[in-house]
């Protein structure tokens, strides 16, 4: 009876654990036959987009109608992905950081989960930032415009003619400009009118650099306090400096370099908390974004400075400077911090149309005030072509002349609304040119010393119908030591082909000559806009460790008693005064902490003559110069 019981127990035991393996294998091809067919049914529904790019990483995003796990495959050819990055976190919401990339490379990359690839194509691709360099000369391409969300075939038009003419030049990032989400910033708002436009070609490829406008806050005051929007959920912004620039401790407002400039995207509508009062961007005396704004512009060290915020000072089009007080506000209080501080460009939205001003030096008042001969700095229309009053505008980063070299503002919030009706009074007297027919977005080439800015527009028959050029650091006087006898390199400050007259009759931007004497070289452009002069010094063999071009220049000379030596960069510095026979009278010795430093020299216990000045930076003679004093 026993044994009968015990075998009558094992056969029960086998037939459960049969049951049990059988049980087991039709879950595992159950949960594997769930796991393809779910995979096959997820949709990206939004994405990807890219954001927070620096030269080693940056951020990929995208949205899934069904929550599954993450994966990102990458490489510099579509053909061998080198490294991947899986979340295994199961969400709709995707946001992988790539890091460890090299800079100024080009990266494929894929989505998908850790079974599924949805997209991975040549479309899909981006570029790590460059290193910052104020000598950084390739070519960086920007895309600005704002108000592109009327989710309309406009919107599709300012699109489409962009891309078609950028053609394959890659494109280094979005400058989003406000109001890309109508009517109230809500998420499906930024999917009708932002996403479901651009997700399927520009943002797969392009960087987005987002600034808050009006539709993103809903126009609701509670929420400019709040910030409870969903431009702060769906974007992934510099908080701490990453991407260049003073850490900003909030997505509100930030800065980012890319190879020689300086931007800066600033919030025009939301507010911000102090001892329970709420600041605005034009409350320039309380508010914590405009002190971290002088903060990152004082600290900058880059040639080339862009700000860009949604509400513009200057407009006449679907608003109105002259009645809006927000619009007055940022006028009379936030564009004198902007010219103090040299800022090359100002970008905005908000007034639906494209207007693009004169190069503007102190007008806060309303537009009838704005005069000619006192508020239009440089009387050119910046054009830079075959067309009379056509001078590129020039900036210049050194003092004095950087104070005065105004400002150029661009209202660019045609990127999709349809033609409507401006104000009475437009166009707007600081506006060289002003067009509300036609929509379209504004690329932005910024290589070494040139600035071009294209407004790209829908109309067929005259894609490009406004363009601008700015020229920085340009009429050079450069000194340059030479060995007599052996050939030196001059190259001219400014970018455009088959434009240089040089004094020896070269038309190129680059000469290379074998001086033997001292002698002054000039080249200039065909219109006579701007001039470079090359100071040649002949120096004995051995002398001069490093022959180097230099923008420095020396003012006054004849010198009374200081002397005033601009286009430092940074480094150690000697600073020698000789006499004819070479005895050294006065040496200096200085550090340069911050590029185009002015340093002033005392020459008052100095007897009138001439001398040369020698300049040593880090050991190595970089030039020498000749002056005169008389007290």
């Amino acid at each position: 009876m026993k044994f009968l019981l015990l075998n009558t127990g094992c056969y029960f035991f086998s037939y459960l654990l049969l049951t049990f393996v059988f049980l087991k294998s039709i879950l595992l091809i159950l949960f594997l036959f769930c796991t393809v067919f779910c995979s096959n049914a997820i949709t990206v529904i939004r994405g990807p987009y890219l954001t927070m790019a620096t030269q080693n990483s940056i951020v990929i995003t995208w949205r899934t109608d069904i929550a599954c796990n993450s994966k990102v495959m990458y490489g510099t050819s579509l053909s061998a992905f080198a490294g991947g990055v899986v979340n295994n976190n199961l969400v709709t919401e995707h946001v992988i950081k790539l890091t460890t990339l090299n800079p100024a490379t080009k990266y494929y990359y894929t989505i998908g989960t850790s079974t599924l690839q949805f997209q991975g194509n040549a479309e899909n691709c981006f570029k790590t930032l460059p290193l910052t360099s104020s000598a950084y000369e390739k070519p960086i391409r920007i895309l600005a415009v704002g108000d592109v969300a009327k989710a309309n075939s406009n919107e599709e038009h300012v699109r489409d003619a962009f891309i078609q003419y950028v053609d394959t030049n890659y494109v280094d990032g979005y400058l989003m400009l406000g109001d890309n989400s109508y009517p109230s910033g809500y998420d499906v708002n930024f999917q009708d009118g932002f996403f479901n436009y651009f997700q399927h070609t520009i943002t797969k490829h392009t960087v987005l650099w987002p600034a808050t406008g009006n539709h993103e806050y809903a126009n609701d005051y509670s929420l400019r306090q709040s910030h409870a929007i969903s431009y702060f959920d769906i974007f992934t912004l510099p908080t701490q400096g990453e991407c260049g620039g003073v850490p900003s401790n909030t997505e509100m407002y930030y800065s980012f370099n890319i190879g020689n400039v300086h931007f800066v995207n600033l919030d025009s509508y939301g507010l911000e908390e102090v001892a329970g009062n709420y600041y605005g961007i034009s409350d320039t005396a309380y508010a914590p974004q405009i002190h971290w704004l002088k903060q990152d512009l004082h600290a900058n060290t880059l040639p080339w400075v862009i700000v860009s915020f949604h509400h513009p000072p200057y407009c006449l089009g679907t608003h109105n400077s002259d009645i809006e007080t927000d619009l007055i506000a940022i006028r009379e209080k936030l564009t004198p911090i902007l010219e103090r501080y040299n800022v090359d460009l100002v970008l905005n939205g908000h007034c639906h149309t494209y207007q693009r001003s004169n190069f503007i030096h102190q007008h806060t008042g309303l537009e009838a005030s704005y005069d000619t001969a006192l508020h239009r700095l440089q009387h050119s229309s910046g054009l830079n072509d075959t067309t009379a009053f056509s001078c590129p505008f020039i900036k210049n980063s050194n003092p004095p002349l950087a104070a005065d070299s105004g400002l150029l503002y661009v209202v660019i919030g045609s990127g999709s609304d349809y033609v409507s009706s401006p104000q009475p009074t437009w166009p707007h007297a600081a506006m060289y040119y002003s067009n509300f027919i036609n929509s379209g977005s504004l690329l932005l080439t910024i290589e070494g010393t040139q600035l071009l800015g294209e407004w790209i527009s829908t109309d067929t028959n005259q894609v490009v119908k406004d363009h601008f050029t700015i020229y920085k650091n340009v009429n050079r006087k450069n000194h340059v030591s030479a060995i007599g006898g052996q050939p030196i390199t001059l190259t001219a400050s400014w970018n455009k082909e088959n434009d240089y007259v040089w004094s020896t009759g070269d038309s190129t931007k680059q000469i290379t000559i074998s001086p033997t004497s001292f002698q002054v070289l000039t080249v200039t452009d065909k219109k006579g806009c701007v001039t470079d002069s090359f100071f040649i010094s002949m120096a004995a063999p051995n002398q001069i460790n490093e022959s180097v071009q230099h923008p420095i220049v020396l003012s006054p000379n004849p010198v009374k008693n200081q002397l005033k030596i601009e286009g430092l960069v940074e480094g150690n510095y000697s600073i020698k005064l000789m006499d004819a026979k070479g005895a050294i009278l006065l040496r200096q010795d200085s550090i340069m902490h911050k590029a185009d430093t002015a340093y002033l020299l005392p020459l008052s216990q100095i007897a009138n003559g001439q001398y040369m000045l020698d300049i040593e930076k880090d050991g190595l003679k970089v030039s020498n110069h000749r002056i005169v004093v008389s007290h």
